[in-house]
């Protein structure tokens, strides 16, 4: 998240900001919400607070660390490095190990929106069916968002 987005959310009169904290429940009925539960990580203590609307925020962190063994590059926050990223010769969304590729929040440098991430979705199928084509039977994989 952007420290200017960050600062215009603090701004905010009727926004409270929980740091090390986890939502532990949502409680409505019908598809209504009426409220909310969370946990602060250090106290375990759990606060309810009647609430109609929560906005949920994914993919600022991504969740990469089994990646680290696996030789596939990653950028300095974690996220995975692809294409021209990487440098001259590889293909568009694919990481530093032929043949996988990546798409959406999980990417480095990507805009962090769903609907870019579908259309990286639909990009890459053109990607994997080339990297097949060239590699006569090699084994291709496609990771998707490593969400929050």
């Amino acid at each position: 998240m952007s420290r200017y987005l960050i600062d215009r959310i603090a701004g905010l009169p009727n926004v409270e900001i929980l740091t090390q904290t986890v939502v532990s429940g949502l409680e409505g009925q019908d598809g209504v919400l009426e409220a909310i539960r969370w946990r602060h990580l250090p106290s375990g203590s759990e606060t309810r607070r009647p609430l109609r609307h929560a906005f949920v925020f994914i993919g600022a962190q991504p969740r990469t660390e089994w990646l680290v063994q696996s030789d596939v590059a990653l950028d300095g926050k974690g996220f995975v490095r692809t294409g021209t990223e990487l440098g001259a010769g590889f293909r568009p969304l694919e990481t530093s190990r032929p043949g996988v590729f990546a798409i959406g929040d999980i990417r480095s440098g990507s805009i962090k929106r769903v609907a870019a991430a579908v259309g990286e979705g639909a990009q890459v199928v053109a990607a994997l069916h080339a990297y097949l084509a060239g590699s006569a039977n090699a084994p291709a994989v496609a990771a998707t968002t490593g969400r929050v």
